[in-house]
């Protein structure tokens, strides 16, 4: 082979390397921000990519009616000004000064596959944020809305992981702070100890 031949043949492979292993997600790229002296709890273990598998969904609140999804994501830009974006019942709200760049957000259900399940999967992923942001999930109307020990939980690829959260005086949703995105659900304390999961990062 020629030695252009065989420079041509590296400088694709290398592009398409390049192109592969993005996140998919349309924003600019931020460096990863210092944690928020608040949230020095939060778990540090990188985020995948990878949904739960189907098996790992058992503990996940279901609706007690299946929402009627016709798309299965949402996105926004967002700058350092700060905003809100929601899709289904879900939510994430991302304060002032958390990003240093307008950045494309995302919610994704996984539809059509689990389309009753409580979970989403935000983005963009393997980001840290300058502040926590807040995630919002559907409360009334799911499986543990009667639940005295409601909570949040995310998927580090393994396991999920619980971080805590509260219900919105009216009782319409349950929220939780992050400064990482990755796959969440919600489900009770009891649920996520009796499936011998993870009991720290939230």
């Amino acid at each position: 082979m020629s030695p252009r031949m065989r420079m041509l043949l590296l400088s694709f492979a290398a592009a398409a390397v390049s192109f592969t292993s993005g996140c998919g997600d349309a924003g600019t790229p931020l460096e990863p921000a210092a944690a928020p002296a608040d949230a020095a709890a939060y778990s540090r273990v990188t985020d995948s990519e990878e949904l739960a598998p189907a098996d790992e969904l058992d503990i996940i609140a279901r609706f007690r009616q299946t929402p009627v999804i016709t798309i299965g994501w949402a996105k926004k830009w967002i700058g350092p000004e700060g905003g809100r974006l929601e899709f289904l019942g879900f939510g994430l709200e991302v304060p002032p000064g958390a990003v240093d760049r307008v950045t494309m957000f995302s919610i994704r259900v996984p539809y059509p596959k689990e389309p009753g399940r409580v979970v989403a999967e935000f983005g963009p992923h393997g980001r840290k944020f300058a502040r926590p942001l807040i995630l919002s999930f559907p409360f009334r109307g799911t499986t543990i809305d009667a639940a005295t020990d409601p909570l949040v939980v995310w998927w580090n690829s393994d396991r999920w992981v619980s971080m805590g959260g509260w219900v919105s005086g009216g009782g319409t949703t349950i929220s939780t702070y992050t400064d990482h995105f990755s796959e969440y659900g919600t489900t009770t304390d009891a649920a996520y100890r009796g499936g011998g999961l993870a009991t720290t990062g939230g």
